[in-house]
């Protein structure tokens, strides 16, 4: 294994040990769901799947439902651009006017609400705000 792999690697256990602290940021959405009553979701989990170029994202809901967000080669922009992005990515600063901090779960909700790209990669659209703190 590279040095470069060995680095990338590391960022990827880092951003999964993050991603996995409950209770910090989550998209309150803007109607609930009825069936199941849902509120919010928060990220569960990330998965980089780097050869293939398949950036996949588990939002956990209130209730425990789940919904699984994959950019691939098809979807615009593609994963493989994702995980270019965020390996490239200064995760401390802030993003998008989202905070005065930066978080990779604010990149993720700040894609998939603010670009409406949840109706092309998770199968359906999440309206709502971001809230919670960076831990």
């Amino acid at each position: 294994m590279t040095i470069r792999e060995k680095a990338f690697s590391l960022f990827v256990a880092v951003c999964v040990a993050s991603i996995s602290l409950a209770g910090q940021e989550l998209v309150t959405l803007t109607t609930p769901e009825a069936k199941p009553s849902n509120t919010n979701y928060h990220v569960e989990r990330v998965h980089l799947d780097v050869d293939a170029g398949i950036l996949s994202v588990y939002l956990r809901g209130l209730t425990g439902e789940e919904v699984g967000c994959h950019w691939t080669p098809t979807t615009t922009p593609t994963g493989a651009t994702l995980i270019t992005g965020l390996n490239k990515a200064n995760l401390a600063s802030a993003y998008a006017a989202n905070a005065t901090t930066g978080s990779l779960k604010q990149r993720i909700f700040h894609r998939l609400v603010v670009m409406a790209e949840a109706a092309q990669v998770c199968g359906k659209s999440l309206a709502g705000t971001l809230a919670g703190t960076v831990p």
